[in-house]
């Protein structure tokens, strides 16, 4: 068959268009449709302080720790209780070491409630009214969609196994008058509307229970699927087990896990089973306790390595570890290691978490990184990893870090991060006297109960904005004055710079409020309180 020479080039173009489009295919990035999407698996832990576990010890001023104060329930041989830090986590220790640990990682609150709001939306909880516990116990609405629902639609097999803190909580049951004690613990069943229950917010599986505590043994507030059911054992132990059992069943399916602990949240009355505590011998048994406690949770995260290793899954599966906020006082030392605050304020001991993230062959292990960055930005960099692309409408705040967590870059996405609601000093060394007296009566020691006058809900207002090096706080003490620290130079913000530096205080307060301005009213604390939010931050 004879052809033009005018019909064989433009025969020859098409060919070479079509082999150039078939390279070009051949060598795009591949797509979800071509690549295994990874495991995602996050793990919350309760209230555990940066220096409860090995991971800031290196940087501990044995000489200044010493000048702060430490609750008589835990007082002790300062260099056991590092040693008993220094061995709580290996697990943890060990994915740090072959992952990545961010020593400069913020949560969006400095309790649990809020806090763990802005992880599943990637957003301030402000947003959306919740600036407390008490705000918290409205749920977050229905109208704003959670991380696991955006795994379930794309194929993922999701499962919440702990603390779900994201529900409203319409009452609070009570347990049969000859099971009660005076842990609330044991006493509470927290009950939520059917449509603020894990499953009806993105879960496949849900083995939860709904907020604050639970009791370390046979506890009483566990929801499977959204029905009450006995729990006995070590709870700790069972939620290890309901984690390896999904895992076993998702079979090829990846798998979005929120495994959420109840350890190291207190009152720890109960002992852990004995292979745990005689793990440690700190000469304080109460010490002994609470690491022990952490230990046993850490050896469950051990087994789930261990599963996903033998099915061959552990470099196909990103892990984040964290806690929800930092440590209380009425904990042992090192609590929040060199950081001044604790839970409930919003200092760097109340909102900077130990944080790490693993995922072979993508985050170089051995990394150690200070770059500035928040929970609010495990969803959007989960859902990255997953090549999952998150609907607009969702107004995230949070950003996507994997090229930080990879060792791309050192520069943080955020020019700021904020926090806003109650200066809460019921975690704090200034409510001692209360612990202490809480302490004598839930373990029959006294018959007094004491009076709590620092409640989260009472509390009065508070603010804070940080940038890479620098944290401007606002409390509500009559003053109405600011505190400015550089966070680099001086991590226990022990000198307030705001007279040095006018000008970092008002670029810094300027900022806080283009940001608070337009938040809507807390939906429950502070409605006669939290307009200073606002007040305080005009110039």
């Amino acid at each position: 068959m004879n052809l033009s020479s005018t019909k064989k080039t433009i025969i020859a173009s098409f060919v070479a268009a079509a082999c150039m489009a078939s390279s070009a295919v051949a060598n795009a990035a591949p797509t979800t449709a071509t690549v295994k999407q990874p495991n995602v698996l996050l793990v919350v832990m309760d209230d555990l302080g940066t220096g409860q576990l090995d991971f800031a010890l290196d940087s501990l001023d044995k000489k200044t720790l010493a000048q702060r104060p430490v609750p008589v329930r835990y007082q002790g041989d300062f260099d056991k209780m590092v040693d008993a830090a220094k061995r709580a986590m290996p697990t943890v220790a060990e994915l740090a070491a072959n992952g990545v640990k961010m020593t400069n990682a913020f949560v969006a609150h400095p309790v649990c409630g809020p806090s763990r709001a802005g992880i599943f939306t990637g957003r301030y909880p402000t947003s959306f009214g919740t600036y407390s516990n008490d705000d918290a116990l409205q749920g977050v609405p229905l109208d704003i969609k959670l991380l696991p629902a955006l795994f379930q639609e794309n194929g993922y097999n999701t499962a919440n196994i702990g603390k779900w803190h994201n529900s409203k909580i319409s009452s609070k049951n009570a347990v049969a008058d000859n099971n009660k004690t005076r842990d609330y613990h044991d006493n509470q069943i927290p009950v939520t509307p059917k449509e603020y229950s894990p499953e009806q917010r993105g879960f496949n599986y849900s083995y939860s229970f709904y907020a604050s505590g639970a009791a370390l043994w046979d506890s009483p507030a566990i929801y499977q699927n959204g029905k009450n059911i006995p729990a006995p054992g070590y709870l700790t132990h069972n939620l290890t087990n309901e984690a390896l059992q999904f895992i076993e069943q998702s079979g090829d399916k990846p798998f979005f896990i929120n495994l959420a602990f109840s350890v190291p949240h207190i009152p720890l009355e109960e002992a852990s089973p004995a292979k745990y505590m005689e793990r440690f011998k700190t000469g304080n048994v109460e010490a002994d306790k609470y690491f022990a406690a952490i230990n046993a949770a850490d050896e469950g995260l051990g087994q789930i390595v261990d599963l996903l290793k033998k099915k061959g899954e552990l470099d196909n599966t990103l892990i984040f570890f964290l806690s929800d906020n930092g440590a209380v006082h009425e904990s042992p030392m090192p609590m929040n290691g060199m950081d001044r605050g604790y839970k409930g304020q919003m200092y760097n001991g109340g909102v900077r978490v130990p944080f790490v993230a693993y995922w072979p062959k993508h985050i170089p292990a051995g990394g150690t990184n200070d770059t500035l960055i928040s929970a609010l930005d495990i969803l959007p960099t989960a859902l990255s990893a997953a090549g999952i692309e998150i609907p607009a409408d969702m107004n995230v705040d949070g950003k996507n870090i994997l090229p930080v967590l990879e060792g791309k870059t050192k520069q943080s996405p955020h020019q700021y991060i904020y926090w806003a609601g109650p200066g809460a000093k019921h975690y704090s060394e200034e409510n001692d006297a209360f612990w202490h007296g809480y302490w004598k009566w839930i373990t029959y020691e006294s018959n007094d109960i004491p009076q709590n006058p620092n409640l989260e809900k009472l509390s009065k207002g508070s603010w804070a904005i940080r940038d890479q090096d620098w944290a401007l706080y606002f409390y509500d003490d009559g003053t109405n004055k600011v505190k400015l620290f550089n966070d680099k130079l001086d991590p226990s913000e022990s000198k307030d710079l705001a007279q040095q530096y006018p000008q970092k205080v008002k670029q810094m307060k300027q900022a806080f409020y283009e940001w608070i301005k337009d938040k809507p009213k807390p939906v429950a604390w502070g409605q006669d309180r939290y307009h200073v939010l606002t007040e305080s931050a005009k110039s």
